[in-house]
């Protein structure tokens, strides 16, 4: 990764954020997005316990991962979990073996800095993330849930 790799990633990355916006408004982003992003990506880019990187194919960017690997629970046998935190391939060059590519570069990484199990989140409505992530092995594990606060608030009242 270098610095003008920037553009590429940000362009990429607001292109899954946005079909994820149209899924759910909870996913909708704070000010100031894309210079959070871009920060996100400088310091990840920085430690020594995260993994980015850049798919291109024919010198295009096709897609990029991120992946880290953070202590678990201490009650857990399992002391480090990995964790692909962001995977998108751009639409125009799915169904060409990146996605599949970033997942396996990131878990060969995850294990040789200490992962014991690997971890994603896949937004609940997005069906081609959920297919994607069960064609590449995985498996459900926890399923995390969002309360509405107003709603809960309004009946305790």
């Amino acid at each position: 990764m270098v610095a003008n790799d920037h553009p590429a990633l940000l362009s990429m990355w607001r292109e899954l954020m946005d079909l994820h916006v149209d899924l759910d408004d909870r996913f909708a982003l704070a000010d100031r997005a894309n210079d959070r992003f871009r920060n996100y990506i400088d310091t990840a880019i920085s430690r020594d316990d995260y993994r980015v990187r850049l798919a291109e194919i024919d010198g295009l960017p096709a897609g990029f991962s991120v992946a880290c690997v953070l202590p678990n629970s201490p009650v857990y046998r399992n002391r480090w979990v990995g964790y692909i935190n962001d995977l998108c391939v751009t639409t125009t060059m799915r169904r060409r073996g990146v996605g599949r590519l970033l997942v396996r570069d990131a878990v060969a990484w995850l294990r040789r800095y200490g992962a014991e199990s690997v971890e994603v989140y896949v937004a609940h409505h997005n069906r081609g993330a959920v297919e994607f992530w069960r064609a590449v092995g995985g498996q459900p594990y926890l399923h995390r849930m969002s309360l509405d606060l107003e709603a809960l608030t309004a009946t305790d009242e």
